[in-house]
């Protein structure tokens, strides 16, 4: 019996599925708290050298560090200097004209944060760069992880791999919140983005595994709703505690209870079946029916139980064959830029809320809302208008939002938080679709190959977004000039590519090539005719 079979019996989605996929999905929490938190663990502080008599100097409000009547207290800012601004990084040399660096180090202004990492490590000044540094090192685990985690899942099972992910990624924030260099620091976050990733997609592939076919969609719109309630607490959380440090071993120690859950939480029984343990996969399976309520299973509908993967699947493909196809060669470019604009945008309006001037709490605690309602919005919008028409759609919104925003005075705090919002909202939409079209444009036997090289290509956005937030202050509107350009030219590019709503998954490559903007503008319900058509070919 095929394995997809076995839900017509034990249930699609019984009370022992929601029991576990519900509990295990609370362990995203630590992924929203981790990643989100960079906007305030690398916040920004105002800052300016501190004074020969420190007893004076109050660093709540920078004002009372020095005799502000006092013309030659502080230097002007030269403007000529594009990242150093000298009334925060430099200081007269014994009251005369001369500029010199800051002796005594810096006073800090801590009326939003207690500290951060730029306090702690004193990144200021020409070592301020080292702020979206560590921002990209952060991302750049996301890169490694993605890929060591995939093996890891497939090598020690769904169960371990969400655990293993978990518990790494509670031990890396809590040496992170420990550090006391910025070497040490940037490794356990470098090492805390590797464990992040790979609990993500672990907790994804687990909960979409041990669910029917019909209910997968379902469960992936799930975790994306616990992602963005992690985002809405740690506003909440950050709120309360404004120390880069704390802040961080909050979240170990308050989530590290949930490491519990693994005594409780079933193997995924399609995993066991292809590995070949079909005797623990009919137990997990003996036991979900039990809780479901189903009662025991007869022995037939448990014999010769197989996952039931397609011949082609099991086929192995080198990357290389897509060069081969020049419509697939086509959808890749197409899709991949996709996904580059995509991540590119997220980052850059997640990370960046500070430079909308706006409370960087309340911007956080919107930006949460804004991506639940953003997410619940894409699966019923992709049903009515297609995959391709959406993500286009949503792209081109998202990118004039941004471009929008550049013309917005910086006193008007409240409608450029708005456009802001606006704009991730539809960058957050188009993020929930291009993953879906993606599995849909690609064959089954290169189907993870083509996920792959859109991951990597993601990933060098998300590593790049904070390096253009860094560059504002060379020209202000360069990052929403980035944003919006790469956003709309993408959205451009989409239109380009099939219409997959109602479309059969393609099976192997050769189906693919045969799926194009030309023979399927409409969303072609008749692909049975070219696969037939590919099979009198062949």
């Amino acid at each position: 019996m095929k394995f997809d079979n076995v839900f017509n019996y034990i249930g699609e989605y019984g009370l022992y599925h929601k029991l576990v996929t519900l509990s295990i999905c609370c362990l995203i929490f630590l992924n929203s708290f981790t990643n989100i938190s960079t906007v305030f663990i690398s916040g920004n502080m105002d800052h300016h050298c501190k004074p020969p008599d420190e007893a004076n100097c109050s660093e709540l409000y920078l004002g009372d560090c020095w005799n502000t009547n006092d013309s030659m207290s502080l230097p002007p800012d030269d403007e000529g200097t594009l990242l150093i601004n000298e009334t925060q990084c430099r200081m007269y040399a014994n009251d005369t004209t001369e500029l010199i660096d800051c002796e005594h180090g810096w006073a800090y202004d801590r009326s939003r944060y207690d500290s951060t990492i730029v306090s702690e490590f004193d990144l200021v000044c020409e070592d301020s760069y080292l702020v979206s540094l560590a921002s990209s090192l952060y991302l750049a685990g996301f890169f490694v992880g993605s890929i060591l985690f995939g093996l890891l899942c497939d090598f020690l099972g769904r169960r371990k791999g969400v655990f293993l992910g978990f518990a790494l990624a509670l031990s890396f924030t809590m040496l992170c919140s420990l550090s006391k260099s910025y070497v040490m620091y940037v490794s356990f976050r470098f090492l805390g983005g590797l464990a992040d990733i790979g609990l993500y997609v672990s907790v994804f592939t687990y909960v979409t595994e041990v669910v029917a076919p019909s209910r997968r969609a379902m469960m992936s719109t799930i975790v994306t709703i616990y992602w963005c309630f992690g985002i809405m607490m740690l506003a909440l959380i950050a709120y309360f505690i404004r120390s880069w440090d704390k802040l961080l071993m909050t979240f170990s120690i308050s989530l590290s209870p949930l490491l519990l859950l693994y005594f409780f939480i079933p193997e995924s029984p399609r995993w066991l079946l292809a590995k070949g343990r079909t005797e623990e996969a009919k137990l997990v399976i003996q036991k979900i029916a039990k809780r479901n309520k189903v009662g025991d299973l007869p022995d037939d509908i448990l014999a010769n139980l197989e996952v039931g993967c397609d011949s082609s699947e099991s086929t192995k493909t080198s990357p290389l064959i897509i060069l081969r196809y020049p419509q697939m060669r086509r959808k890749t470019v197409y899709i991949t830029y996709s996904w580059f604009a995509v991540n590119l945008a997220y980052y850059g309006l997640t990370y960046g809320v500070e430079g909308l001037n706006v409370d960087v709490y309340i911007g956080t605690f919107l930006g949460g809302v804004t991506e639940l309602f953003a997410y619940l919005f894409t699966w019923f919008f992709i049903q009515m208008l297609g995959r391709r028409c959406s993500l286009a759609g949503t792209l081109v919104a998202g990118g004039v939002a941004c471009f929008i925003n550049i013309w917005i005075p910086v006193t008007l705090v409240a409608f450029r938080t708005s456009l802001a919002m606006i704009g991730k909202f539809f960058i957050t939409s188009a993020f929930g679709i291009v993953y879906i079209y993606t599995v849909e444009l690609f064959p089954t036997n290169i189907r993870s190959t083509g996920l792959g090289i859109c991951s990597l290509f993601s990933r060098v956005a998300g590593m790049l977004a904070p390096q253009i937030l860094f560059l504002e202050k060379v020209w202000a509107p360069l990052p929403l000039v980035a944003f919006s350009f790469t956003s709309v030219t993408s959205g451009l590019v989409a239109l380009l590519l099939p219409e997959t709503l109602n479309v059969p998954m393609p099976q192997t490559i050769e189906e693919a090539e045969m799926i194009t903007r030309k023979n399927n503008i409409r969303g072609n319900k008749d692909f049975e005719s070219l696969q037939m058509q590919g099979a009198a070919n062949t």
